[in-house]
């Protein structure tokens, strides 16, 4: 039987017997639409055609009343405290009595003093982000971090399913119990008395990971060719773990980014470059393998077996990885008012947002700040 349509966006609906007479058939009805997600489905077990048009056109209005803003607009101009007044009058009907007391202190304590004003429609990741910030600037413990978060997310997951806020507010921000486990950063003396103890070419590695943001294979890959000015090193590949070069993290074969050159680092390279040379492509770290009878690119284990070595004889044992080395850069860079932007590129992350979300504690939580000087302003 040939569908029949209902109409524009409404879909149709058939038989798939043979009957020379399928209207009069004992066979049912299938009916064919686009769901939600816009898939072409279909569905059978409808007896007689009006069955067949009833239920197209329930999915249609069911459709079309989805797509209706219903009261969105009017939620999304209340402020945060009036939206979650509202909202823990009709959810504490199923709370037990311990979570509910949790949910209104958290609101009470941490949620409503710093986002009680702002309106509901103009949340976002960002938002999110500097309600974590101002609760660790003002000193409160990670396991209150962590519950009062997951309160406000609680609270606002059901506008979000609804399309008041994007779906996908929190994806972009990383939870308190993240930032309990804050990255560690090498005081500068720290990475001298470590150096001191390394041999030539872990100093090599090391001056280009803490001096030039590089990654710890993109330093293994290190070579004077990619000196391309007095201050500026060129990062275009690195060293696998299978000790051969390849492309960059996050890019394309070919591509590179070029980051500050400090002049100590210039000159170790140029030292090492003249005491031990170089391979026909120009890499200087490279090492005798007798397995195979040839020199290879280091291999990643026995560069941290020697970083270890030297964090012992420094009296730093297990307290710093050689990752560390790059938070030292990210930091020196930031504390110098250098914009995170810059940052970002040097360090070669995929986007601003992994630089922002792995470093956002060395930053003042903006617009808090902002919003006090202001006010200091104003005032005066």
């Amino acid at each position: 039987m040939k569908p029949i349509s209902m109409g524009r966006g409404m879909g149709s609906f058939f038989k798939t017997c043979d009957c020379p007479r399928p209207t009069r058939c004992p066979h049912e009805y299938t009916i064919r639409y686009r769901n939600a997600a816009g898939k072409q489905t279909e569905e059978g077990g409808h007896t007689t055609q009006d069955d067949a048009k009833d239920a197209l056109s329930k999915i249609y209005r069911a459709k079309k009343d989805q797509g209706r803003p219903s009261n969105l607009d009017a939620i999304s101009r209340m402020t945060f405290e009036e939206y979650a007044t509202d909202w823990m009058r009709r959810q504490s009907r199923g709370w037990a009595q311990n979570s509910e007391k949790r949910v209104r202190s958290d609101m009470r304590t941490h949620i409503l003093p710093r986002l009680a004003s702002r309106k509901v429609g103009t949340f976002a990741s960002t938002v999110l982000d500097d309600f974590i910030l101002s609760m660790e600037e003002d000193g409160v413990k990670t396991s209150a971090q962590t519950h009062a978060f997951d309160t406000l997310k609680k609270a606002l997951m059901p506008l979000a399913r609804k399309g008041g806020i994007p779906r996908d507010i929190f994806e972009e921000v990383v939870p308190p119990e993240h930032i309990a486990k804050k990255i560690e950063i090498p005081r500068l003396s720290e990475i001298l008395e470590i150096r001191e103890n390394a041999n030539d070419w872990l100093k090599v590695i090391m001056d280009l990971m803490y001096g030039c943001g590089n990654r710890n294979g993109e330093a293994f890959a290190a070579s004077l060719q990619k000196v391309v000015a007095d201050d500026v090193y060129r990062v275009s590949d690195q060293v696998s773990r299978y000790r051969d070069v390849t492309r960059l993290k996050h890019r394309k074969v070919g591509e590179f980014r070029e980051v500050p050159l400090p002049g100590q680092v210039k000159e170790n390279l140029h030292y090492y470059d003249d005491r031990y040379g170089h391979n026909e492509g120009g890499y200087m770290l490279i090492e005798w393998d007798p397995k195979n009878g040839r020199n290879r690119y280091l291999h990643y284990g026995t560069v941290r077996r020697h970083w270890l070595i030297a964090c012992k004889e420094a009296n730093l044992e297990g307290k710093y990885t050689m990752y560390s080395l790059r938070h030292f850069f990210a930091s020196n860079c930031l504390s110098n008012q250098i914009p995170i932007t810059d940052v970002a590129e040097w360090m070669g992350h995929k986007s601003i947002e992994v630089t922002y979300r792995t470093y956002r504690h060395l930053m003042p939580s903006s617009l808090g700040d902002a919003a006090k000087k202001l006010t200091l302003s104003l005032t005066a």
